[in-house]
Formats: structure tokens, sequence, C-alpha cells
């Protein structure tokens, strides 16, 4: 699993950067679960996209948290390059800016969490 975080810049230009959320403890004991603080969120979708599908260099309408499904989704930021599969989590939080753009040649399917 790859935890991502898009984002926009001082400069408005996207950029990627690992994301680790805090989970704690750390460590859990058997029986116990990490967890991270909350993120709010008001909605969730499944959103599918065709094979061939995508879209050009955009900022996010506002912030999301992508959990891929199934399928593959090239997202570029200023030229960076990342491939999304399935179990990865992507923070796009890239609302001003360039934006990014995405493409898939597999097509995919994702839940996408709409985040307050």
């Amino acid at each position: 699993m790859t935890l991502r975080r898009l984002y926009a810049g001082q400069d408005g230009a996207a950029r990627f950067e690992s994301w680790e959320p805090g989970l704690l403890p750390a460590v859990p004991d058997p029986g116990e679960l990490s967890a991270s603080a909350p993120l709010k969120a008001s909605a969730c979708m499944v959103v599918r996209a065709p094979a061939g599908g995508g879209h050009p260099e955009q900022p996010e309408a506002g912030r999301r948290l992508v959990v891929m499904l199934s399928g593959e989704c090239e997202v570029t930021a200023s030229g960076e390059k990342v491939i999304a599969r399935p179990g990865d989590l992507l923070l796009v939080e890239d609302t001003s800016g360039t934006g990014h753009s995405s493409s898939t040649s597999t097509g995919f399917e994702a839940l996408m969490i709409v985040l307050d």
C-alpha cells in the first residue's frame, strides 16, 4: 500500500509527497488496533473510469481521499508521474494552482471520499 499526498506548493505547482497518517500506537498489542486522527468527511462515492479515460491538468474541486479499488491510474503533477494501484491511498489537496492530470490505460474503480 502506498500513501501519497498531492498538494499545491507555494509557487502554485502541484507536487507529490509521501503521506504518513500518524497511526497510534505505532506498534499495537495483539488484539489492539493502531488508528490515525479522524479526517472529517461529508460524502463518499465509488467512481469508475474507462480504459483510455483521463482529464487534463486542473486543480481538484475540493479535498479528496482516493482509495484505489481496481485497475491503475497515472497521475501527473508538475511533470512527476505516479501510478495508483489497488490498495493505494491518495490524499488530494491541490485545490488551487496548476493542478494535476490523470490517465488510465486499464480503467479503474476507486472509493472517493469528499473531505471537509
